[in-house]
């Protein structure tokens, strides 16, 4: 549904590329002990338009891929090439907060493409 159910703020530091992330892991275990967790490849996103859904078919994690990048358009300093930074944690949360809310009462159903076959 894209929903936003819950998000949380913190201090991560920059390691490698963002799909990556030695991190996620130790909290999937934590949170989801019993769930097996998968990664999937990333693939060339197109700069501008919706190129990326005509090379690619069925992507998995696109309905995640494109809330993020929702809200980092809808958060300005979460914009990845900004002047625009946080500097103290409180005020990156109620600027979510504010987004999250906004996000999910105008959210449109979402039908996922078809799987390729």
């Amino acid at each position: 549904t894209r929903r936003i159910l819950g998000y949380n703020v913190a201090r991560m530091p920059a390691k490698g590329l963002l799909d990556e992330c030695p991190y996620y892991f130790k909290y999937i275990k934590r949170h989801f002990p019993k769930a097996r967790h998968v990664t999937f490849k990333g693939r060339a996103s197109a700069v501008v338009g919706q190129g990326e859904l005509k090379k690619v078919g069925f992507d998995p994690l696109f309905s995640l891929n494109h809330t993020c990048a929702t809200l980092r358009a809808r958060t300005s300093r979460l914009i990845r090439k900004t002047w625009n930074t946080t500097k103290k944690l409180d005020r990156l949360d109620l600027h979510l907060a504010i987004v999250c809310l906004h996000h999910n009462r105008n959210l449109k159903s979402y039908t996922p493409p078809p799987a390729a076959g």
